[in-house]
């Protein structure tokens, strides 16, 4: 049996749990009442419904890491007790994407934004406000050797708690006669602030040059 093949069989009917610990041995946490179980759910939705769109990875590949955002939102919705808002105007329009039990004006502690990305660990965001962000780490496997059924394979989720002075402005070089993308938000020191908040990796992938490889 080749690598290829063993890793397959081994991911075929298993997920790989991982527990989120500090540099001093702590359990870190997770939002309230938000379950690492959910997070496995949503992970196969995701995969899922990404591997199905994956047409326009090749057409518009810039805007597919929002559509791996959307569907984080849909799957959370679904899996865990974090809510959408249910006037869809409002959901559209508002942070965050979800909230503990669908609040209109949660709390921090209560707000979880969904964030889809191929990078290895800067996070974007319109906004720059306190609360939780989960952020579904994916890449695209033609060959699907990662995951046999799946040509997009979420390799790791972060979820972290983000103050407002965590992120840093970064302009636009959008002109009335030219594009560019609209001013965002970057996470200050990414990997510093990420190191330990991994809820969900595979096993078998690590970082080489910035980008996620199967060893």
């Amino acid at each position: 049996m080749s690598l290829n093949e063993r890793h397959s069989s081994r991911l075929a009917n298993r997920l790989f749990k991982l527990q989120r610990l500090s540099p001093r041995g702590e359990v870190m946490p997770l939002p309230k009442n938000l379950q690492q179980s959910q997070i496995e759910r949503a992970v196969e939705y995701i995969e899922k419904g990404a591997t199905e769109l994956v047409d326009l990875y090749w057409e518009q590949a810039n805007i597919f890491s929002a559509v791996i955002g959307i569907l984080g939102i849909r799957a959370l919705d679904v899996f865990s007790p974090y809510k959408r808002h249910k006037h869809p105007d409002i959901a559209q329009q508002r942070f965050p994407d979800l909230s503990l039990g669908g609040k209109l004006n949660p709390s921090p502690s209560e707000a979880l934004e969904s964030k889809g990305s191929s990078r290895d660990w800067p996070i974007q965001s319109h906004y720059n406000h306190p609360g939780w962000y989960i952020v579904w780490r994916y890449l695209v496997d033609e060959t699907k050797t990662i995951r046999p059924d799946r040509s997009v394979v979420i390799w790791r989720v972060d979820v972290a708690f983000l103050e407002t002075e965590d992120w840093k402005y970064e302009g636009s070089r959008a002109g009335a006669s030219q594009g560019g993308r609209t001013h965002t938000f970057g996470l200050r020191k990414p990997a510093t602030k990420l190191r330990d908040a991994a809820a969900y990796a595979l096993p078998d992938i690590e970082l080489r040059g910035g980008k996620p490889v199967l060893v």
